[in-house]
């Protein structure tokens, strides 16, 4: 058998697979979207209608829409709650939610992505039941739901305390306990609160500054990071102190004003003035607003507090104040935390300020703290010839180190960088200052300076540290996109091209790249940096070995490494066919084809291609241009051709040579003949002579 002909028969046995090599249906859909029907209502898991043009603005915030909805077995009716992306929906907790069997916490129904009419955009919904329509604290108000001191404990605190607890033991905080997401059910006399829902945004992402603590509260709504039930218990000391006032007893003031009176009051003074309470109540508030996070109370205290048990006296938190003032920008300061918010607001004259002597002079001379004497000496040693920007974010994390870090424009924790990049990039905004700050390892000196105090805080440092080494790699599946994955495991992929779908995970992506082929949109390059991380980070498998391909500048490797890449991911998600996508990436075979040294194969795997794309499977789409055996072998015979044209060069080379001397071409091997020929007359000759003398005589 001629080797072509054998050539042919492995490319056949080997792209040929029994059966045909046809997917096989998945035994169960992860990546159904619920579509609308023809009437524009949606089904959502075949127990939920939900209504598009019947929105309930009452229950809508923080980028969140509310839409009516009903249960279609009972007709009873729901809310609709869609989620907007950036704001990173707590997904992952949507199990543990739904088994915290509480009363008093709003039930969720039914949960998933739908595809919303008119919008031709995919969205993730939650399905709750619909809560009572008075809000403790209703939005456009600042004035309470009135509830008398001898109710609030059975009416708002008890409840809460109890879904806090059980949240709690399903590893889950609430992170939305606003005035405005506390409903109260009941008539005057028998209220009780219903605790909103916490799914729709990060934890704390929806909060104001006077919901937080005061450090917590510098921070930008994204970058507080995931929060304790004690943050829960500091909220709901607060809407607890609204209650007992009538209302926000600082409402319209902005959020560094709300700040400042905690810092110069105290939280519970801030909020509760000089209004009077019964003991009992002011023991539950000074516990749970207590500016000191080791002093505040837990879960535990607070539970034993409503067990009738007296707990130790909480004493106001004693801030370090200056013997005099420091002025800056024409304002005095007493003491260091409003100082640092006010530096950090103003770099410019921090800089000014630096240069000269008179806040160190002031600090040494109004404060005897070792630990903060310390803090400064570092900043000193490190200060000359610093980054200016870096200057001034060091300085006031030395003078206050329980703050979030702040940088340029910036404010934010360790916990909290994944989702405020996250959100940043759904928002479409500059994220150059986020990778300046894990490249000026800023975080890793915030940990530092509480080292002991910061759980898991050699795995932040750690954490981090890998950060700024994937920030120094600049090729596709490193840089700023892969920290938003690595940090963040709520986000979506945030790829432009897939602005409109609703990417979970990699099975998403591919049935999203499927829907865009059949939009006829041109997919160059089909996968981009974004992908590229987040299926790097979701499932390094399905990526990470063909990495090398998918970023090669050689266009035909690089298509047959997205080919590798989306056919793995067909086959480990069961990804039913997608045409589509194969007829368009079919059509960018070109240069994979090309990489055959056989003219004939290359014709026959084009012909092939067009037949294989209309199937839908990656995979015979890809063993066709990268089987291993029809690949290894055209390389060989190539090989073999090679040295064959290598061969009868050199002797055409050789004969060319000699063709240049034509006066004398031929003629040393004519002598040769003509010598060899007169050897062999001569022989003759002498035979014949001697057989003629002793035979014919």
């Amino acid at each position: 058998m001629r080797l072509r002909d054998k050539i042919f028969r492995v490319f056949r046995d080997y792209t040929e697979p029994a059966g045909g090599g046809a997917l096989r249906a998945p035994d169960e859909d992860h990546y159904a979207v619920t579509t609308p029907g023809g009437d524009g209502r949606i089904m959502l898991g075949g127990e939920v209608e939900i209504f598009p043009l019947k929105p309930l603005n009452a229950y809508a915030s923080f980028e969140t829409r509310a839409f009516e909805a009903r249960d279609i077995k009972t007709g009873k009716p729901l809310l609709a709650l869609t989620a907007g992306r950036g704001r990173c929906p707590r997904i992952s907790a949507v199990g543990s939610y739904q088994n915290v069997k509480s009363a008093h916490l709003l039930k969720l129904v039914s949960a998933g992505i739908v595809e919303w009419p008119g919008e031709n955009k995919q969205v993730y919904t939650f399905v709750f039941d619909l809560p009572p329509a008075r809000k403790l604290l209703p939005e456009g108000t600042m004035r309470t739901v009135r509830i008398g001191d001898e109710r609030i404990i059975a009416a708002l605190i008890q409840p809460a305390v109890e879904v806090l607890a059980d949240l709690q033991a399903a590893d889950l905080v609430h992170g939305a306990l606003t005035g405005d997401n506390i409903f109260i059910a009941g008539a005057e006399g028998g209220e009780v609160a219903i605790i909103g829902e916490c799914l729709s945004s990060a934890p704390f992402f929806r909060h104001g500054a006077i919901y937080e603590t005061i450090e917590r509260a510098m921070a930008q709504p994204g970058g507080r990071g995931y929060g304790t039930a004690k943050n829960d218990l500091y909220t709901l000391g607060v809407c607890v102190a609204m209650v007992l006032r009538g209302g926000n007893p600082l409402a319209g003031k902005p959020d560094d004003e709300v700040i400042r009176e905690k810092i110069d009051k105290g939280s519970y003074a801030a909020l509760m003035g000089g209004e009077r309470l019964p003991a009992y109540l002011t023991e539950f508030l000074r516990g749970v607003l207590h500016d000191d996070e080791a002093a505040r109370w837990n879960l535990e205290d607070a539970q034993r507090w409503l067990e009738g048990r007296r707990l130790s006296a909480k004493q106001p938190h004693n801030v370090m104040r200056a013997r005099r003032p420091f002025v800056f920008r024409d304002r005095k300061y007493w003491e260091l935390r409003t100082l640092a918010m006010d530096l950090a607001a103003h770099p410019s004259d921090t800089l000014a300020l630096i240069e000269k002597d008179g806040l160190d002079l002031w600090l040494k001379r109004n404060f005897e703290d070792r630990d903060l004497e310390l803090r400064l000496e570092t900043f000193w040693k490190k200060e000359d010839g610093a980054l200016r920007e870096r200057v001034v974010a060091e300085l006031v994390q030395a003078l206050d180190p329980y703050a979030p870090v702040r940088y340029r424009d910036l404010s934010l924790f360790p916990q909290g960088f994944g989702t405020a990049l996250a959100d940043a990039m759904a928002r479409g905004e500059d994220v150059q200052h986020y990778a300046e700050l894990i490249s000026l390892q800023l975080f890793n000196g915030w940990i530092n300076q509480r080292y002991e105090e910061i759980a898991e805080s050699a795995g932040m440092v750690t954490l981090f540290e890998k950060c700024r080494n994937f920030l120094a790699q600049k090729m596709p599946g490193y840089g700023i996109e892969r920290l938003v994955y690595l940090l963040n495991k709520e986000i979506v992929c945030l790829s432009p091209m897939l602005r409109d779908f609703y990417v979970l995970g990699p099975g998403h992506l591919l049935m999203a790249l499927e829907r865009l082929a059949q939009r006829g949109q041109k997919l160059e390059p089909v996968l981009d940096r974004h992908m590229i991380a987040f299926i790097s980070v979701r499932e390094p498998k399905m990526i990470d070995p063909y990495l090398g391909h998918v970023i090669s500048h050689d266009r035909g490797y690089q298509v047959i490494g997205i080919l590798r890449t989306l056919a793995a991911i067909q086959r480990r998600f069961r990804i039913a066919p997608v045409p589509a996508l194969t007829r368009t990436l079919s059509a960018q075979m070109g240069p994979a084809v090309e990489r055959f040294f056989d003219r004939d194969l290359r014709q026959t795997i084009a012909q092939r291609l067009a037949a294989a794309a209309q199937g839908g499977n990656l995979s015979a789409l890809l063993e066709l241009v990268d089987a291993p055996p029809v690949v290894q072998d055209d390389q060989i015979r190539f090989a073999h051709a090679r040295r064959e044209f290598a061969f009868l060069t050199r002797e055409r080379a050789a004969l060319e040579q000699q063709l240049t001397r034509r006066a004398t071409f031929g003629l040393a091997s004519g002598r040769q003949v003509a010598l060899l020929i007169a050897s062999v007359m001569g022989v003759a000759s002498v035979m014949l002579t001697i057989f003629h003398y002793y035979f014919w005589r």
